[in-house]
Formats: C-alpha cells, sequence, structure tokens
C-alpha cells in the first residue's frame, strides 16, 4: 500500500499552469476492487516561476482499519521555457509499523546530487553518482509536472523519461490515446476527454516495487477535460483495470452524488 500510495499522490500531481499566481486544490476518492480505498488530497502554488506541489494521501473505511497509511509527498521547482527545474523533492509516509522519511537535493542545474532518507530512527545521507547516462530524472513526480505543462500548453502528454535517484531505477512512458467521448458516471454525462496511458517499468530488480511492476504490462489510464472557465485540464478519471485487490478507479471526490 505504501508504494500503491505513492503512485496515487504522483499521478495525481498533474496541476501546472502558466499563469503569474495560482493555487489549486482538489479531492478524489480511490475505489479498488467494491471498497472506498483512500481519499486524496492535492495542492499546487505557482508564484511567478517557481512552483509547489503537495498532495496527501489518507486510506479511508474497511482499507483504513486494516492497513492504516498517510503518505505526504512534495516538489518544488522552477518552470522554465524548456520544462521545470526540480530544487527539492520530499515525502514522508507512516504506517502501522513505521515512519518514513526521504528528500532528495538538487543543485543549481537542476541535477540531483543528494538523498536523505529515515526510517523510524534510523537515518541514511548518500551521495547520488554513478548515473546511468541514460538517466535523466530522479523523482517521479517532477517528471509528471513537466508532462502535464507539456499537456496544458499542447495537449501533449508524450514522454519518456528513465528516473534514477540513487536506489530506485526505472522508466516512465507516458502515450497519447487521442480524444475520447465517452460516459463517466461519476458525473453521470457524457464528456469529451483526452486520454493518456502510463506504464513504469522496472529497470533493477531490487526495487521492490509490485505496482510497477504491473504498470509495466497494464497502463494506467487517465482521462482529462478541460475547463472551459479557466481553460486549464481537469481530471476526470484514473482507472488500472487489473490489480492483485482488482480494479483501481480515481475520481474527483466533489463529484460523487
Amino acid at each position: 500500500m505504501r508504494k500503491f500510495g505513492i503512485l496515487l499522490a504522483l499521478v495525481l500531481s498533474f496541476w501546472i499552469n502558466e499563469v503569474m499566481a495560482l493555487q489549486i486544490s482538489q479531492k478524489f476518492m480511490v475505489e479498488v476492487g467494491v471498497f472506498d480505498a483512500a481519499e486524496v488530497k492535492l495542492n499546487y502554488n505557482e508564484n511567478n516561476e517557481e512552483y509547489d506541489i503537495s498532495a496527501e494521501v489518507k486510506t479511508a473505511n474497511f482499507f483504513g482499519s486494516i492497513y492504516p497509511f498517510l503518505g505526504i509527498y512534495e516538489a518544488t521547482g522552477i518552470n522554465q521555457k524548456n520544462g521545470v527545474k526540480p530544487v527539492v523533492y520530499k515525502n514522508q509516509t507512516t504506517s502501522r509499523n513505521h515512519k518514513r522519511t526521504k528528500t532528495i537535493f538538487y543543485n543549481d542545474d537542476g541535477v540531483s546530487y543528494k538523498r536523505v532518507s529515515t526510517k523510524d530512527e534510523r537515518k541514511n545521507e548518500v551521495l547520488i553518482k554513478d548515473v546511468p547516462l541514460s538517466a535523466d530524472a530522479a523523482d517521479l513526480q517532477t517528471v509528471l509536472a513537466e508532462m502535464f505543462k507539456n499537456v496544458i500548453k499542447n495537449r501533449d502528454c508524450k514522454l519518456n523519461r528513465e528516473i534514477y535517484d540513487g536506489k530506485k531505477h526505472y522508466k516512465f512512458i507516458a502515450k497519447n490515446e487521442g480524444l475520447e467521448n465517452r460516459w463517466f458516471s461519476h458525473i453521470k454525462k457524457n464528456e469529451n476527454a483526452y486520454k493518456c496511458s502510463f506504464y513504469i517499468e522496472n529497470l533493477k530488480e531490487n526495487n521492490d516495487n509490485i505496482l510497477w511492476d504491473i504498470s509495466a504490462q497494464t497502463p494506467i489510464n487517465v482521462w482529462f477535460g478541460v475547463d472551459n472557465k479557466d481553460n486549464l485540464p481537469k481530471i476526470l478519471e484514473i482507472k488500472i483495470d487489473s490489480t492483485p485487490l482488482g480494479a483501481v478507479q480515481v475520481t474527483p471526490s466533489n463529484s460523487k452524488n
């Protein structure tokens, strides 16, 4: 569930805009199989060129009773004409038995150089080195920020990045699936939606990311529309058709009856 929470938080952190000052907040409900499994709160703040994305994932109802979990994820950086330049990425997760944190630091060129992690009372600080020449990113949330900036500007989610944080090594692939007019049951109407599919491929056998392995074969599908008032993309649904616990569906909770 910890890695599942990480993915949900990162996939849902699609909030980049090109106005001078912006604040966005939204809530989502995560369904796994027949269960309402988790709640997600998102906040995005942008001031001039600087952005700050934060997401909170908390298990709920039955899932919350058998696996209490809280994850908080944040990335800060600078919007540039040719993409985003990360400044720092950090997360904090609390489960029944453990509390973990991780922080990735970037230099003035936007290149990661240090990772600091903790597990309960233990702390580990390492320099990020021996980076594969093919790796061009160090955290997934920043990659998603870059991709969604392209979505807003060009309605294009296509992106291919290889991510290495000094420990985990994987590839993120996003593909355009075209415009689709379909029924969204949670809002009870048809919408013209842009569809994207994401794949995450393990490049290191001991990553121990079960969901990463699933998403290498089964895509994470995202549908988004455009808000007519401000012309911003809005997430309509995120879905994984098959996992060991059943299908995963993520919808805006404020659209539910």
